[in-house]
């Protein structure tokens, strides 16, 4: 006799019987919950148990008066919003963030215990895997600024300033932006003059 009930126990699909009550199972789904139900008291005192949940819920829901939000809700939430995050800019809170850290790093050495000495050594490893990535990067970019640098002085140098006909179609450019730069100037002050 027990060994009928537990196989009813875990041939019992009660967490179908929720969906049943939702109408989320299949028609052929159902249709095998049903024939269950027939035979399985269990699981016919639990369906009745969620319908009756169901209509309680449905009932407290439907004759609830409708809750009013007071006028200034949202502004009170944002201004206890933002006071409770104006704490965290205070030096003691960042005193207390620094003491839990530490703390959590105390308590991870222990929690670690004999294999800390293997975790540091691969964390150092790591460390300096990645700042030598970062200083070859580093002279990577310096070098090609000061190559390029270099090739562009001997470039212009050599064809731009060996002329005089370029250096004074070069001076000629350099006075005409003058020109029109303190032309610029003077158009705008006197635009923003008048509207004052």
């Amino acid at each position: 006799m027990k060994s009928l009930d537990s196989k009813n126990r875990i041939a019992c699909p009660s967490p179908d019987i929720s969906a049943y009550l939702d109408g989320e199972l299949s028609p052929a789904d159902e249709l095998r919950l049903e024939s269950h139900l027939a035979g399985c008291k269990p699981c016919v005192d639990d369906l009745n148990l969620q319908k009756s949940f169901l209509n309680a819920l449905d009932y407290s829901l439907e004759t609830e008066d409708k809750i009013e939000l007071p006028q200034d809700f949202t502004r009170s939430v944002v201004a206890n919003a933002e006071s409770r995050v104006t704490g965290l800019r205070r030096p003691r809170e960042r005193r207390n963030a620094a003491v839990i850290c530490a703390a959590l790093i105390v308590v991870s050495l222990f929690a670690l215990g004999s294999s800390a000495e293997k975790t540091f050594i691969a964390t150092a490893v790591i460390v300096d895997q990645f700042l030598a990535v970062i200083i070859s990067a580093g002279h990577l970019s310096y070098d090609l600024a000061l190559g390029s640098a270099i090739i562009f002085r001997s470039l212009t140098s050599k064809f731009l300033f060996e002329s005089g006909i370029t250096m004074f179609a070069y001076l000629t450019l350099f006075l005409l932006s003058l020109y029109s730069f303190s032309r610029l100037l003077v158009r705008f002050h006197r635009a923003g003059h008048s509207k004052f």
